[in-house]
């Protein structure tokens, strides 16, 4: 699992809640603006809609101590909180939707790529779910989860309020793939919300990021050719 030969994963089951609170306590408390996650208002709830067979939760255990973990949620096609519905998609898609739900790692096991590893093992258990429309919901100023995200093959295909909050729809499909124009690229600040917005509204997603000396960091968004599973 990443780079920790030491790691065991395996699916969290209802008596590794303690366990799992514990280390979204210590993962929140380092973060560096609330905004990257916002803690959810019932956390049981949230937890026990990710077991089978609502979803999934994969964790990783080092001296039978959990260092991390990701979540993965199959929800209901006719359930409001479906990204498929938020962001438009066909009705008679967002059954085929699964949601790339929360992923912490514990910052002293940070740098291993076990974030990347979980969004990989994510990826594959959704499709064998036959689930291959995958979305993440994250903050605009997530760029670790953002940057893993673009790197695995999704795209962000949606910018806009979720819950109040300013937040991107990343998307991929693991069956039919997504395709984008190849030239008229638009490079946008990254915490521009409106022209973020207005991008996606244009028929425009972010395929990639460029960062500056300073560490400012601008997105590459591509016009996406539409196909019959692309955000209307």
């Amino acid at each position: 699992m990443g780079n920790l030969s030491q790691a065991s994963t395996r699916l969290l089951e209802a008596q590794d809640f303690d366990a799992w609170v514990a280390l979204r306590d210590t993962v929140l408390d380092s973060l560096p603006n609330s905004d990257v996650y916002v803690r959810e208002d019932d956390e049981e709830n949230f937890f026990q809609a990710h077991m089978y067979p609502g979803g999934e939760v994969i964790g990783v255990f080092v001296e039978d101590a959990l260092v991390a973990y990701a979540m993965l949620e199959l929800p209901g096609e006719h359930e409001a909180h479906n990204l498929g519905q938020v962001i438009g998609l066909a009705p008679e898609q967002q059954g085929m939707v699964a949601h790339l739900s929360s992923c912490m790692v514990l910052p002293q096991w940070r740098g291993r790529q076990l974030q990347r590893a979980l969004l990989s093992a994510r990826l594959e258990l959704a499709l064998a779910c036959g689930r291959p429309l995958c979305m993440a919901m994250v903050s605009l100023l997530n760029h670790r989860s953002r940057h893993n995200m673009l790197r695995q093959g999704l795209r962000v295909v949606w910018t806009g309020m979720i819950d109040g909050l300013q937040r991107h729809v990343a998307m991929i499909d693991l069956e039919q793939g997504m395709g984008f124009a190849a030239e008229g690229e638009l490079l946008l600040p990254s915490l521009d919300y409106e022209a973020l917005r207005a991008a996606a509204l244009a028929g425009y997603a972010c395929v990639g990021e460029v960062r500056a000396p300073d560490g400012a960091v601008s997105l590459r968004y591509a016009r996406h050719l539409v196909h019959n599973r692309g955000p209307r």
